[in-house]
């Protein structure tokens, strides 16, 4: 069934079955602290990926500050990463909407996500058309996350705004994000070397930053980390790379394909 308005017909049916109440307002279904830190952790490459897509200097950031949020579903419809302004922080507060919550149509009824899953394309719900008052105002457009490697869909990305009217470029917006991810996910398996698997999460995001040619003072605020912390992963960096100065550390992460001459995660 590829008619989204038919499958819309289908989820409600599907929601009203489940027994979901329409009108409940907090989000309730969520993983215990453990599993969801498990399965943050099984998906930390994805993550990573999204924090330098959406740094405070990049431009898909200022879709943020219009109003926009972001939602990474795992392949059960899970959340496990919400990226946001915080001035939507108290809403979300109120909503019980927060990292672990479960968007599967048997917990909150019809929504983006879950349509997409069971589509497995891109697609687009209105305010409307969702199925509970928790997503009254919401425009949502969620698209599903492949590894081509494994040739199978590992997750689920889903794009919204409230109370205005969503960009017309939205869709393309977030195809592009996605296709990002996935040529990432794809050189990270290509790369089996000694240097790529010695470097952690901050170890690239550090040098992702530096490439865009920050000072250090900068590097400290733009990841909120500390001196000392700052100092001694730049060290570990100098010894992997065999350097002696934060050109050689970024121009080595360059050569080596860890990220590209934008600082960008490849």
């Amino acid at each position: 069934m590829n008619n989204i308005y038919e499958e819309l017909i289908m989820s409600i049916g599907e929601s009203k079955l489940s027994g979901v109440d329409p009108n409940k307002n907090r989000f309730k279904k969520m993983l215990d602290e453990k599993e969801l830190a498990r399965r943050k952790e099984n998906y930390k490459s994805i993550i990573y990926i999204l924090d330098i897509i959406f740094n405070p200097k990049s431009a898909f950031a200022n879709l943020l500050k219009q109003g926009y949020f972001f939602v990474l579903c795992d392949k059960d419809g899970y959340v496990i990463r919400l990226i946001y302004d915080q001035k939507l922080k108290d809403y979300f507060s109120r909503l019980h909407f927060v990292e672990g919550v479960s968007l599967r149509i048997e917990d909150c009824g019809t929504n983006a996500i879950n349509i997409a899953m069971k589509l497995k394309r891109q697609v687009e719900i209105c305010g409307t058309e969702h199925y509970c008052h928790l997503f009254k105002n919401w425009n949502c457009t969620a698209i599903p996350i492949v590894d081509y490697y494994g040739r199978e869909i590992i997750a689920y990305l889903d794009m919204s705004v409230m109370n205005i009217d969503c960009l017309k470029e939205e869709s393309v917006i977030l195809w592009k994000i996605a296709d990002y991810i996935e040529k990432c996910l794809w050189h990270m398996h290509e790369k089996d070397d000694y240097l790529s698997s010695k470097l952690d999460h901050l170890d690239r995001l550090i040098l992702s930053v530096m490439a865009c040619k920050y000072e250090r003072k900068i590097v400290l605020k733009e990841i909120g980390i500390s001196e000392r912390t700052l100092r001694r992963h730049i060290e570990k960096l100098y010894e992997l790379f065999a350097v002696n100065n934060d050109l050689g550390i970024v121009m080595k992460a360059i050569n080596n394909r860890i990220i590209d001459t934008y600082g960008n995660l490849l």
